[in-house]
């Protein structure tokens, strides 16, 4: 199609240049020709609108539009318009009426609705031509489909203000720059986040508000870029505002080329995540403080892995960050509670807590008891669980043994009331006269062994110091008179009591009837460990003859058949005239605390 429309006038005049020497006969047919091929939409009609010559472009638009059906140039000529167009618009025949008359009518766009219900736009000029003395000899038509320029027009300008849109109304800003990293245009949200206005930002570069420190952290990418070896690239850098400040940026540059592959433009998109890196501080700091902490801490996605390991998490647990992050914490540390991890889980996720005590197994094998506190917390738009734990397992440890202890005394004391009663009964039945005295004395002795028991916390005591406790009376000969000797060994609990009260009521029988009541007698007290066998004997050389009793009172049921009893064992008494001997053998395990043999003198 031609670009340029012609009058009718200089239509008429140029053609008539082109063919003026041919006769005049042949004129009006050479016309004919030359028009017909024409490469654009062109009629010649005379005063009653016959055809006098016409272009095959204009023919064929017609038909196309469904005005006509498809002619050849020369089967119109001398026909009319309307004749070969019978659905030509009627508005278009008021046109060429006016046009006969004088006037001179042009459509730079017109839209046409086709018989088949689809439109067209088509853009058209009308004139009269006059003969040589002046009159309107007829009519020229100019015109051409542009529906397929409308289209792209009107596409383009839509895209156009899709863009305008899209680059005044998002959310983050944008900016065009040009190669050598100056602005060339800017939205609203660009100029509000960099703190520059659009008339301002123009005159600068992006290096002008970049902080001098970050200028080089995009350059090796603007490089490849110029090289074509990438297209865009994203950088984070601080931007220097107007007012002083300084603004965090993420910026995601592109580039648009020109058909030689050299950059046209870059397209950037910034956006303000300075809130981003204050909160990224904010944690750095936070972490700081955290691995200052001898607890464990760490973060998990719920149903996920290990996203944080502090310091302390290393040194409980033996894992490094680089071992722990990104494992699921229940497998690497073996979680084992009273409720399923999965109901902890959904606790967390639903009442954004959890507390209670988890047992968890350390790298090298150890199992901790710890005190475990979760905190939900959201972090990237994830739910994590922040999760401290705190080794309590000596304590826990320390929990049993007070259980232990306090199950044991009250065995202990239901056993040292029950051994009251016997003592108070047996006193009373055999030393009448004597009661209070000897009932106290054995109530001190027995106090003694418990005190021992207590000081040791029911572990038992060592024999040497249980011996030095039951004849602490005679302090003062003990070394001269009173020999204890033999290897360190610890005793069990029933053996302090039953050997203690044996010790007890020798030491009574000795100061009263014995070695220890006249001033020449010795006492060798001595106790060793045969193999698995414990013995002890208490010897008395010195003293008064010894004769066996006439009647067994409580202190021989005590140092005979309580000791015998209570230690499974062989208890000797022989009343010998040089002295009382006591022997008792013993499986060591009836009497000593579990290890007690590999103490040595």
């Amino acid at each position: 199609m031609l670009q340029v429309i012609y009058s009718a006038g200089q239509f008429i005049r140029n053609i008539r240049r082109r063919i003026a020497w041919v006769p005049p006969a042949k004129v009006e047919n050479q016309l004919a020709l030359l028009v017909a091929q024409v490469p654009t939409g062109v009629a010649i009609f005379d005063t009653e609108m016959r055809y006098l010559a016409v272009s095959r472009c204009f023919l064929s638009d017609m038909a196309r539009l469904g005005l006509a059906e498809a002619f050849d140039p020369a089967e119109v000529i001398d026909r009319s318009l309307y004749e070969t167009c019978p659905s030509f618009p009627p508005h278009l025949r008021e046109v060429n009426v006016r046009v006969l008359a004088g006037e001179k009518l042009a459509q730079q766009e017109e839209l046409l609705w086709r018989q088949d219900g689809c439109i067209d736009w088509i853009r058209w000029s009308a004139e009269p031509w006059r003969t040589a003395d002046g009159r309107i000899g007829g009519a020229v038509v100019f015109g051409e489909i542009i529906t397929e320029q409308v289209q792209a027009k009107r596409a383009l300008a839509e895209s156009e203000a899709r863009f305008r849109a899209t680059f005044e109304n998002a959310a983050v800003g944008i900016a065009h720059i040009d190669p050598d990293l100056r602005w060339l245009r800017a939205n609203e949200v660009l100029c509000r986040i960099v703190g520059w206005p659009i008339n301002e930002l123009v005159t600068k570069s992006l290096d002008d508000i970049t902080l001098p420190d970050d200028r080089e952290a995009s350059l090796g990418y603007v490089h490849q870029m110029r090289q074509g070896q990438i297209d865009n690239f994203d950088v984070e850098k601080r931007s220097l505002r107007k007012d002083g400040g300084i603004v965090w940026t993420k910026r995601t540059v592109s580039c648009i080329r020109k058909c030689d592959g050299s950059i046209d433009y870059l397209v950037a998109v910034i956006q303000d995540v300075s809130a981003r890196k204050r909160a990224e501080e904010l944690l750095r700091r936070q972490a700081e403080l955290l691995n200052q902490s001898h607890d464990a801490i760490f973060t998990w996605k719920i149903g996920g892995g290990i996203t944080y390991w502090s310091r302390g998490a290393e040194a409980m647990y033996g894992y490094t960050a680089a071992d722990a992050i990104g494992c699921d914490p229940h497998e690497l540390l073996q979680t084992r509670s009273n409720l399923p991890m999965h109901e902890i889980e959904a606790q967390i996720a639903g009442s954004g807590s959890w507390y209670g005590e988890l047992t968890h197994t350390t790298r090298d094998g150890c199992e901790l008891v710890v005190e475990s506190s979760h905190v939900r917390v959201f972090y990237d738009s994830q739910m994590h669980a922040l999760e401290t734990n705190r080794d309590i397992t000596a304590r826990k440890h320390a929990e049993e043994q007070v259980h232990f202890l306090m199950r044991e005394a009250n065995h202990r004391v239901k056993n040292t009331l029950s051994l009251v009663q016997v003592m108070a009964r047996q006193t009373v039945a055999y030393e009448p006269n004597d009661f209070l005295n000897s009932f106290t004395q054995r109530i001190r002795a027995l106090a003694a062994d418990h005190d021992l028991l207590i000081k040791n916390q029911w572990r038992g005591a060592d024999l040497g110091e249980l011996v030095r406790t039951q004849i602490a009376h005679f302090t003062d000969v003990v070394g001269s008179r009173i020999t204890p000797h033999g290897p360190k060994l610890r005793l069990n609990a029933t053996a302090v009591q039953s050997i203690g009260l044996a010790l007890h009521e020798l030491a009574t029988n000795a100061s009263k009837y014995g070695a220890l009541s006249t001033d020449a007698g010795r006492i060798d007290v001595s106790w060793q460990l045969d193999g698995d066998t414990f013995r002890m004997r208490w010897i008395e050389r010195g003293g008064p003859p010894v004769q066996s009793p006439e009647r067994r009172g409580f202190g021989s049921t005590v140092i005979d058949s309580m000791v015998k009893g209570s230690l499974n064992g062989e208890v000797q008494l022989d009343y010998e005239q040089s002295g009382l001997e006591w022997r008792l053998t013993c499986q060591a395990a009836e009497a000593l605390e579990q290890g007690s043999g590999s103490y040595n003198n």
